[in-house]
């Protein structure tokens, strides 16, 4: 049942990454797609297992819009589309990058690209990491570009985005297994700069730090989210949520994940799948 939840996630994570790289075109909003695709989720039987990331050019990770920020998608920008859907908690986790308009970085996104394929050739059960690690390095090093080393894939559990065990984009020389039974994310960033991100501001996802001395309206909202991270578009039925929201994470309540910069603001692309491994071997849930 476990596995057969896994795999579903996976169906519509796939069918709602490639909705969104079809809407992503200039002039698009961003608050739009973003709120596309997590219905198409929904509709589809599913929930979203984070917010629709929407990161572009320097920028790597951890935006999602909200209303009223007014940014739209324009010719030439490098867009990192990263989402995830979950059935009663079990996670599929996807990302591709789409250049709007143009194409003058196909080689840095076919880097990410076919470092996931060789990540995926390497895989077996009982590999250790920092093989699956060499492959996702070297393919991307050949082509001219450097990954990013601060940023890693990551293990899936119930309810849990970043579980247990984390697989580098270089071989960082970890002898940890991937075994029969564990879900994992494996997620290649290249960078055409030296291939470090910093923390920038907050990119209006949430998360629950803590299930302790949550009450009020911080405990409606766990019950609804519980340990996955939320956007703060989805509080906009509260009054002045944002405002809601900046209080819960100052009172240590919440999370809220900065958005990840190329420390020089080089371009960067993405490309991701997730995995469960089993006996026979490994299957793709997002392919």
């Amino acid at each position: 049942m476990e596995l057969k939840k896994y795999i579903e996630a996976g169906k519509i994570g796939k069918e709602a990454r490639e909705l969104g790289a079809e809407l992503i075109k200039e002039g698009a909003s961003y608050y739009e797609v973003a709120e596309k695709i997590e219905k198409y989720i929904l509709d589809s039987g599913a929930k979203p297992a984070f917010p629709v990331n929407l990161s572009t050019n320097h920028v790597a990770a951890h935006y999602s819009p909200v209303k009223g920020d007014n940014l739209y998608f324009r010719n030439g920008d490098v867009v990192k589309l990263d989402l995830g859907a979950h059935i009663d908690g079990y996670i599929s986790d996807t990302a591709i990058t789409v250049e709007v308009g143009t194409n003058h970085w196909a080689e840095l996104i076919e880097s990410t690209s076919e470092a996931l394929k060789a990540a995926t050739k390497a895989l077996y059960p009982g590999v250790e990491i920092r093989v699956v690690s060499r492959a996702i390095e070297e393919e991307i090093k050949m082509r001219g570009f450097n990954p990013i080393y601060n940023l890693t894939g990551h293990g899936l559990a119930r309810y849990d985005l970043h579980h247990d065990i984390s697989i580098p984009n270089y071989d960082d020389g970890t002898r940890i297994k991937l075994t029969p039974g564990m879900a994992f994310a494996i997620e290649p960033f290249a960078t055409n700069g030296r291939g470090k991100v910093k923390n920038g501001k907050g990119g209006n996802i949430y998360m629950f730090i803590s299930n302790t001395k949550v009450d009020g309206v911080y405990g409606e909202l766990y019950k609804r989210f519980k340990t996955l991270p939320f956007a703060a578009r989805w509080c906009e039925s509260y009054a002045d949520y944002m405002n809601m929201l900046a209080d819960g994470t100052k009172r240590g309540v919440l999370y809220h994940f900065p958005i990840l910069h190329e420390r020089k603001k080089y371009i960067v692309a993405q490309t991701e799948h997730t995995f469960v491994m089993t006996d026979d071997g490994v299957i793709v849930t997002t392919a």
